[in-house]
């Protein structure tokens, strides 16, 4: 089963992010936009490990709830995801926000993936901290340049079962 530990921005910051989102991807065959079951997060880490497991890495998440992590968005990214892609299956377009790879957030990273379990995605050297915004079938929309963040936004800690794309319907904070 796939887990994962995220940073989540404040419900304000998620609004604008899962309109950004529709702005960007309706109209192009979404296969995952934000929402109520897709919130926007930075991940920490994804693992795969048994559900007896969930808990233990749940609690590693304890030491930093209610603390305020900073990401800093250095620009809109798009891609095309090739098909057989572990997040995106069928393949199609992926757009999000890129983050800066601070130290904090490395440390975070490596800290999580010292649990030991084995880690999905990108990781360690190749660790790239983003917010995935959507996955398309048909190449997404270009947004205006206003709507798309900069700058720095308050992140905190949560953890949950991974769902389709990447998402997390059932995170705890």
């Amino acid at each position: 089963m796939a887990y994962g530990v995220v940073l989540r921005p404040d419900a304000p910051t998620s609004r604008s992010l899962m309109e950004l989102s529709h702005t960007i991807g309706d109209g192009h065959e979404p296969l995952m936009l934000l929402g109520e079951q897709a919130p926007p997060h930075v991940s920490v880490l994804h693992v795969d490990c048994a559900a007896t497991q969930e808990a233990g890495i749940a609690a590693a998440t304890a030491p930093h709830r209610g603390r305020t992590f900073e990401a800093t968005v250095i620009g809109l990214l798009y891609s095309v995801v090739p098909p057989g892609d572990h997040y995106v299956p069928t393949g199609g377009y992926y757009f999000g926000l890129e983050i800066i790879r601070t130290p904090v957030l490395d440390a975070l990273h490596q800290e999580f993936l010292r649990l030991g379990h084995p880690p999905l995605g990108l990781v360690d050297r190749d660790y790239r901290p983003h917010i995935t915004l959507g996955v398309t079938a048909q190449p997404p929309a270009l947004p205006p340049l206003t709507q798309v963040p900069a700058g720095v936004i308050p992140l905190t800690m949560a953890s949950g079962p991974v769902g389709p794309f990447g998402t997390f319907p059932h995170l705890v904070r």
